[in-house]
């Protein structure tokens, strides 16, 4: 199942770099790890589980995401943007463009390698219709 495929799912907003660090603190306060990014960022990086950390809308290309990136080889980074340059964080790129929602389920379980099934096709369109306004999807693991 798509849900517990995850330990955690976080979406976090990269339009800019004050609402990357708002997003990952209000994820400290929640988890109570304390009140800065930083907390959430170490947090991350030493849980030994699948989470899903999404950064939606990084369309700025001044901004340095690797500054909010958790410093592991686990866990799931999911980068969305419109600037094509993003690609340099991720080990696998797929670009994407006027997606129907079915569509966009389908690339999510390929990508997460689950089969299709009535316990993965619904938290798939779940998490594909948070609000993306994308063209492309990065995804980093």
């Amino acid at each position: 199942m798509l849900v517990s495929r995850f330990s955690d799912v976080f979406y976090v907003d990269a339009t800019t770099k004050e609402t990357i660090i708002a997003d990952l603190k209000q994820i400290a306060l929640a988890k109570g790890l304390g009140e800065s990014e930083k907390n959430t960022l170490d947090w991350l990086s030493g849980q030994r589980k699948e989470w899903l950390l999404l950064l939606d809308n990084a369309d700025d290309p001044t901004l340095n995401l690797r500054s909010y990136i958790p410093s592991c080889s686990h866990g799931n980074i999911l980068i969305t943007s419109r600037n094509r340059n993003t690609c340099v964080y991720a080990p696998q790129f797929c670009q994407v463009s006027d997606m129907k929602p079915q569509e966009a389920r389908d690339l999510l379980l390929k990508h997460a390698h689950l089969e299709h099934s009535h316990e993965t096709e619904a938290p798939a369109m779940t998490i594909v219709k948070v609000p993306l306004s994308s063209l492309s999807c990065r995804s980093m693991r």
